[in-house]
């Protein structure tokens, strides 16, 4: 059982490339799915990979922007990613319609790798959940449960629940104003669970990680992997802009790149 990445010294593969928009709807309350293809992505992603997005022909904003692949067909080479609208860039992205041109780079990052575990555990809160769907997936083959707690701060934020539910995922809901489910965090959902058999595997905004990370602890010091959410300007590694402090094997910290050397990381040796 590793999630923990490997820092590779080879260069992974990178489709580099401009697509078009195939869909741009809402699925929830700011909250869109993005679909478009990529030829041979899909023969080169793993579960928990993400791209870098950039709308094309404007240098408003200059910047791509990394997002979670939410779903990755083998049979049609599409892509999917679900987003929340947060700053500019997501809200120009909101409103470009079928056939608009982006450019594209990845897979990029680390990914989960297959847990050896009889219950897999996904706490997700906010847009967290998008790493998911592809692991939940890929996981149903080898373990013999599999949930997902979300938590969203309302009942019109909640999206892509039936996805999971369709594969058989446990999936269970908190709300912080308690419009749909559990009234509280997503935290409150984690009950005690075997050691030994159970992993843990999180994301979503950096405090709630946090909490995840300290509950798993409280548990029993559980297995658990955490997938940074870290802004990016780049996701090749070049700009450090989005380090974050690490424990390294001789018991001293250093920065490590999350787009790079994660986005999964073993909870444990973050410096939380």
């Amino acid at each position: 059982m590793n999630f923990c990445p490997t820092f590779a010294q080879t260069v992974p593969k990178i489709l580099h490339t401009r697509v078009e928009i195939l869909e741009n709807v809402a699925v929830a309350e700011r909250t869109y799915r993005l679909r478009f293809r990529v030829p041979g992505f899909s023969d080169i992603f793993t579960p928990g990979q993400f791209v870098m997005l950039r709308l094309t022909d404007t240098a408003d904003p200059l910047l791509g922007r990394p997002l979670a692949v939410y779903r990755s067909d083998r049979k049609t080479d599409d892509v999917e990613a679900v987003y929340l609208v947060v700053g500019k860039m997501t809200a120009k992205l909101a409103q470009l319609p079928q056939k608009t041109p982006l450019t594209v780079w990845g897979p990029l990052g680390n990914g989960f790798q297959i847990p050896e575990t009889e219950n897999l555990i996904m706490v997700a809160g906010g847009i967290g959940q998008t790493p998911f769907l592809t692991l939940a997936e890929e996981a149903r083959k080898y373990c013999k449960k599999v949930t997902l707690l979300f938590g969203a701060k309302s009942q019109s934020r909640i999206c892509c629940m039936e996805d999971f539910l369709a594969l058989g995922v446990e999936v269970q809901i908190a709300t912080e104003d308690g419009s749909a489910g559990h009234h509280g965090f997503v935290t409150d959902l984690m009950t005690p669970w075997e050691r030994g058999k159970t992993v843990i595997v999180s994301c979503g905004p950096r405090p709630m990680l946090q909490a995840v990370y300290r509950k798993a602890v409280e548990l029993g010091n559980l297995p658990c992997f955490v997938s940074l959410e870290s802004p990016m300007a780049c996701g090749l590694g070049i700009c450090y802009s989005c380090v974050v402090e690490y424990k390294k094997d001789n018991g001293t910290n250093d920065y490590v790149r999350t787009c790079v050397d994660g986005p999964v990381f073993d909870a444990y040796r973050l410096v939380w």
